[in-house]
């Protein structure tokens, strides 16, 4: 037992060091991650918003709840996310919009495009329209405010010197279906669009008397000067085989849907989220090869870390065999454990040395003892014979209730063979020491 005492006081450092070290781990692993994430989208019609929905019924599988926003648009989406009192962390925005969108230093990441989003520029065929510096003095639905189908329209027609006020432009705020209305009823001479060649508005425009839409041919000019733009064909018959619609191939523009993340989103859920829209956008589309996204290119903002190691090498071991919340407390497991052992496996190994040397230093001390005692008594110093008697029966007193470890039971009883030893020559000893004036 008093081996034991001995050696929990001796290394009582260690609990110490260990709540110390543990401390000093834990400030570097990320928080838990939360139940929820609050996403933008956009309208409820678009193909934003419905991708959303499916994202919310993977994630709800894996106890996540998904909450959608619905918005404007791309610059809507952008402005909730640079919103500090926003509850946003993910979001759809159009790549350019990095261009063309103040983000008043906040801090932006992508996690990858998503999907092409082509620029249909749609115009009334009483005039020959060749390229985009002929929408001079025309009347142009550029889309709503806040979308990115706006925001884009407006950097393209600013590069050509088209929003001067010599050109005589007129812009109109309106978007979707009621800018495909106004297209139809002549209210407007041209309509921009950035959407997928399925979709309504594009059908519904297609094959109409008087109304087309532009071949982009400077199109490779325009994606070598912006990185964020594409040049992509509609092939002839790709938007409808009967009808040989185009009737020839035509080149425009397209961005990229992209997702979007501030420093609210947390990093775990990026593997998560990713595999989720690879699993639902796996078989492509019209100009999306199948397994061609998500991507990590065209993205726009820098990719997040997560992002670049989940497009080099997948979803993280753990996530594939495991539920979401099992994968995540490992991971961060990992990350504290591993560190502790490496650290902890050498402080360990020194609370045994630690202990040996208290041990020893005790038997250092009665040996001090023995070897001043010695030394009197062959220099003839001993002043008082019974004292010193009585300091050897103590010693051995001390130690006859000394509690060693087996290991050191044959330390201990030399000493007790010592002690005797000095003991005897104390008693042999006939000095008598002199007092001044004591007779002879």
């Amino acid at each position: 037992m008093d081996s034991l005492k001995l050696f929990l006081k001796t290394n009582a450092w260690l609990p110490l060091a260990i709540i110390a070290l543990a401390f000093v781990l834990y400030s570097f692993v990320d928080p838990a991650p939360p139940t929820e994430i609050t996403m933008a989208t956009g309208s409820e019609e678009g193909r934003y918003y419905e991708l959303g929905r499916q994202l919310k019924a993977d994630l709800q599988q894996q106890g996540i709840t998904l909450n959608l926003i619905s918005t404007a648009g791309s610059g809507e989406n952008m402005e909730l996310l640079t919103d500090p009192g926003s509850s946003v962390s993910l979001a759809f925005v159009q790549s350019g919009m990095e261009e063309v969108f103040d983000s008043k230093g906040a801090d932006l990441w992508s996690l990858g495009s998503l999907y092409y989003e082509p620029l249909w520029v749609f115009y009334r065929t009483g005039a020959t329209l060749d390229i985009l510096t002929g929408l001079k003095g025309r009347r142009v639905a550029v889309g709503e405010p806040g979308s990115g189908t706006r925001a884009v329209a407006q950097y393209l027609l600013a590069e050509n010197g088209l929003l001067e006020d010599s050109s005589g432009l007129t812009l109109v705020d309106a978007g979707g279906e009621l800018a495909a209305e106004a297209l139809r009823q002549g209210e407007v001479d041209v309509a921009v669009f950035t959407v997928s060649p399925k979709s309504s508005i594009i059908q519904s425009l297609i094959g109409l008397p008087g109304i087309d839409f532009l071949d982009i041919r400077r199109s490779a000019a325009y994606s070598a000067r912006y990185p964020f733009l594409s040049s992509v064909v509609i092939s002839e018959g790709l938007l409808d085989l009967q009808r040989n619609i185009p009737d020839g191939d035509r080149m425009t523009l397209a961005s990229t849907a992209t997702l979007v993340v501030n420093d609210r989103f947390h990093p775990a859920f990026t593997p998560l989220v990713l595999e989720a829209l690879k699993n639902r956008l796996k078989q492509g589309g019209l100009l999306e090869k199948p397994g061609a996204f998500p991507s990590p290119a065209n993205v726009g903002f820098d990719l997040t870390k997560e992002a670049s190691h989940f497009f080099e090498y997948g979803s993280p071991f753990l996530l594939r065999y495991m539920p979401f919340w099992a994968a995540s407390l490992i991971d961060r497991l990992v990350i504290f454990v591993i560190p502790m052992l490496v650290i902890l496996v050498p402080l360990l190994k020194v609370a045994g040395p630690l202990y040996r040397w208290r041990i020893r230093s005790r038997i250092y001390r009665w040996y001090r003892l023995l070897l001043e005692t010695d030394r009197r008594i062959t220099e003839n110093e001993v002043e008082d014979i019974e004292t010193e008697h009585r300091q050897l029966e103590a010693l051995a007193d001390e130690l006859a209730s000394v509690d060693v470890p087996l290991s050191y039971s044959d330390e201990l009883y030399q000493l007790k063979q010592h002690v005797e030893y000095v003991t005897r020559r104390l008693g042999s000893s006939t000095m008598v020491a002199e007092k001044p004036g004591k007779p002879q």
